[in-house]
């Protein structure tokens, strides 16, 4: 099923949407992953990790928790990364099973 695009666009009077299955609604289920902590959502509170910038157990359990939340994608690298100002992302690499 399609989803919306966060953060919400617009696009002729239309929200956004990402196709299912795309690497964009892949791309988006990760960061979602990465950025929701555990017990953050009721239904499934075992879903998310803890911030994986300060933390590299996190890194491997977002690897992990992506592996069962999103089977549909191979996990190749997570890397940290810091820019001038201090800043850290995770840089998630990934390809779509098929």
């Amino acid at each position: 099923m399609d989803t919306l695009r966060f953060p919400l666009r617009f696009s002729q009077g239309e929200v956004e949407k990402l196709t299912d299955g795309s690497a964009d609604f892949y791309a988006q289920l990760l960061a979602l992953t990465a950025q929701i902590e555990p017990g953050e959502l009721p239904l499934t509170p075992e879903f998310g990790v803890s911030d994986p910038a300060f933390n590299s157990d996190a890194r491997n359990q977002l690897a992990l928790t992506a592996a069962y939340f999103v089977p549909e994608v191979k996990i190749e690298n997570l890397a940290l990364t810091e820019d001038d100002l201090g800043r850290s992302d995770i840089k998630i690499t990934f390809s779509v099973r098929s």
